[in-house]
Parts: C-alpha cells; structure tokens; sequence
C-alpha cells in the first residue's frame, strides 16, 4: 500500500484555535485558484444608499445583484473579502432537493410557496453562471446517492421529488458500477440535476456581477455599529459609514459581531473540514467515477465526493473534538474509504494538496432539519441566516426572494417565516451530538462494513 503524504502547499502558519474556530485563513482552502481574484478596497468616508447588505457570502452576493439588477442603490460591506467565510469552504455539491420537508408546516401556507420556489428555481447555480458569465467551475454533472443496500427512505424520497417532476432514477449496482466505477454500492438514487461547483469562485463571480451593475463593494470593512438616525440607519466600519432606509444581515454565525449580537445566540455552530488532492492523471480519473458525478454516502455521508475541474478529488467531514487541525488523520481516513471502494487505486500515488476548517450556522440540532432563518432584527433591519449544509443553493435562491420582497415592497411574498431573534437553548448540542457521537460511530460502523 502506498505511504501516503500531505504536501500542503504555500499555507500560512495557522493555529489550532484557528482550525477549531473555522477561520483559518481563506489561504489554506483548495477552492481559491493560483492567480488571486480582485479584492475590494476599504470603505472610506460616508456615504449613502437605499440598501446596506452585511456579508459578501453566497446569501449576501446573491441579495446584493438582485438589488442591484433592480436598479436599487445597493452598499455591500464585508468584513474581510467575498467568499472568505462558509461560503469558500463547503463541499462544493449542488444538491438540487431537501433531505426533509417536514418543518415546512410550520410556514406560511405549510411551506408550500417555499417549495414551489425551490423546484422553480433548483438550477439557480448554473443559472446565474451563464447569465452573468460567471466562470465557477460549475457543472450539472448530476448527483448519486449511493447506498450500499437497498433502502427504504430512498425510494420514498424518489417518489416524492419524482412527482415534482425531477429528473432522477433509482439505479442499481450495476448502473452504479458503470458511473461510480465501483462495486461497493448495489442501490442508490442518480439525480440527474444538481452536480458541482466551486463555491468561492461562484461567491466571488456573483459580486463582480453585482459591481458590474452598480453595487458598491467594500472589504475588510467590518460593521462596527448599526444604529439609528432619524427614520434611517448609520452603518459605521473603522474608516467610514452608510445612511440607509434598509438593513440587510448575512452573516453566517454573527460570531464577533458587536452590533445586534443576539442574532450570533440563535443557531448551533459545528466546525467541519474539508480537503483537496493534487490532480489526478486521466488513467486514473477514466476508472474512478468515470461520469465525474457528484457522489455522496447515504445514509452516513461520511465522504462527499466530487472531481472538480483541475482534476481534484475534494471531501468534507466533520473533525474529532479538539483535532480539527489534524489533516494527515482525515487524510488517511479518505485513503482508507478509496482503497475499500476502488482498490485500483491502491498503487496510486495520491497526496494531500490542501487542507481547511470552517463554521457552518444550523438553525436545529435536528439532522436535516437545519433549515435557513430570516430574522425581523429592527424596523427596517432583516437578516438572512443559519443556512446550515445547503448554502450554495439555498444562498442564492433566498437572496433573489429576499432582493424581490424588499424591491417591490411586498414581505407577504418573502419565502421564509419573518421571526424575531431567539437564543436557542444549549447552542452546543449539535456539535456534541454530531462530532462526539454520531461522526465517530458513522466511522466505526464504515470501517467495519455496517453502514
């Protein structure tokens, strides 16, 4: 068997606080390229506008290119630069469904105009590719759920997104052999919509969209205070200021911030980490995953699995409690899970190119249940929030909604629920149930054959 080796390239040095945090600095994800993208400049002076957006993330850009493209003078504010938090660390999946729908009662008319525009609009990464030009990597390369016997929860979820008229098929191990190019799962769904896309190159391509239309974007201008004047609000950062009419907040966690800090006591943080190989040669690409499809294990998800565009293979986990820093662990897991799953690799020579942690925001402790908030923070103040693990779409699809109610001022048309901030109880849960217990005994149960 081959010595496995992490040469992590060029990454700063980085501390183990850093790693358990999910801030490392956005050097060490593999999602930025080699030539570094533009970066906006600081906010100096004041000035005014009709819309303040906080955070160039995948909500935050979305929100501020559809004000933008509406004609709404639009000031975005990022505290450092776009992409630099959850949304240029994830996975990299277009996941095109929802694993449960069942919160959805609970919204207006039970979820359903939320669900009509989610179906409506599930292709809103590769959409607003090719409208704004924007160069993500990204790829309707489709997604499989692959399973290593036949379960029941699938057909069930099969039947449901089917009747929505999504284009999938429950594949067997024979057809999953000829995708995956693997034997190890006999049953699974292939959804033939969804696929890929580098998050922080989508993050970054929809500001630039949104600079091209109007928007004025700052980095490593951090809010420092919001507060009100007259009937607007005053946005205050280190060397400047907006007057608005609106505020909009997308922030991920709102950890660190000091103003409205209660929304950063509303979800449950859990740190994940994520790594990239250096590029395969295609002899080898040609027998794993063949179709380049994204690939993830149900039910465990243990290693979502995707080849991105230079030939990389990228996964996401969830480290041990006070080990987030330890890549060469997590590698060898992903060694251990390639050589099971195609032991033609066994010989290759795969090394670590990079490696990374980040913050994800869940609105429940609830597996799935994780869905977005939006929060009536202020009159005139929202903040979209918590979108948990399923941002690259959800973060766009709820920034256009939220750009439309706010434009024609109509909030009966905002998708989610408009709730009041609320501190949840034990904001640790998740990450104790996920990272202590559910994760460990996912891998025990992988290493043995009984997921």
């Amino acid at each position: 068997m081959q010595r496995s080796q992490a040469n992590i390239a060029a990454s700063p040095v980085v501390t183990q606080a850093e790693y358990e945090k999910g801030t490392v600095p956005i050097e060490c994800s593999g999602w930025r390229p080699a030539t570094p993208l533009r970066t906006y400049p600081a906010l100096e002076g004041d000035m005014e506008a009709d819309v303040v957006v906080v955070g160039a993330g995948l909500a935050g850009a979305s929100l501020a290119l559809h004000l933008a493209e509406s004609g709404v003078s639009v000031v975005n504010l990022e505290a450092r630069q776009p992409g630099n938090g959850a949304s240029g660390r994830n996975a990299g999946h277009v996941q095109p469904f929802l694993d449960q729908l069942e919160p959805l009662q609970a919204w207006p008319g039970h979820g359903q105009p939320f669900l009509d525009f989610f179906v409506e609009h599930r292709d809103i990464v590769f959409a607003l590719c090719r409208k704004h030009g924007i160069d993500g990597d990204a790829v309707k390369s489709g997604m499989v759920e692959a399973a290593f016997k036949k379960q029941g929860a699938l057909e069930k979820k099969a039947r449901r997104w089917s009747a929505r008229g999504y284009k999938l098929d429950i594949v067997d191990g024979p057809r999953l052999r000829e995708m995956l190019g693997t034997d190890a799962y006999q049953y699974g769904i292939h959804w033939r919509e969804g696929g890929r896309v580098n998050p922080y190159l989508f993050t970054n391509g929809l500001i630039t969209a949104a600079t091209g239309l109007g928007a004025r974007v700052h980095g490593d201008s951090p809010v420092a205070k919001c507060e009100r004047q007259g009937s607007r609000w005053r946005l205050a950062t280190p060397r400047g200021s907006v007057l608005t009419q609106k505020v909009l907040i997308c922030t991920n966690g709102h950890a660190g911030n000091a103003f409205f800090p209660e929304l950063a006591r509303t979800q449950y943080p859990l740190v994940a980490c994520a790594l990239a190989t250096r590029p395969l040669p295609p002899a080898v690409l040609d027998q794993v995953n063949p179709a380049r499809i994204a690939l993830t294990q149900f039910p465990s998800g243990l290693y979502p699995l995707i080849i991105d565009g230079r030939q990389r293979m990228i996964t996401a986990t969830i480290p041990f409690p006070g080990r987030a820093m330890a890549a060469e662990t997590y590698f060898r897991y992903f060694l251990r899970y390639l050589h099971r799953t195609y032991p033609q690799m066994r010989d290759t020579n795969l090394e670590m190119e990079s490696y990374w942690t980040g913050m994800t925001a869940n609105s429940s402790h609830v597996l799935h249940h994780d869905f977005p908030k939006l929060y009536q923070v202020a009159d005139g103040v929202m903040a979209l929030m918590n979108l948990g693990t399923w941002g690259n779409v959800m973060g766009p699809l709820l920034g256009m909604n939220v750009a439309q109610a706010v434009v024609t001022e109509r909030p009966q048309d905002l998708l989610l629920p408009l709730e009041k901030p609320s501190v949840v109880s034990f904001p640790r849960l998740f990450e104790f149930k996920t990272r202590h217990l559910l994760i460990p005994l996912a891998r025990v149960a992988d290493r043995l054959g009984l997921a």
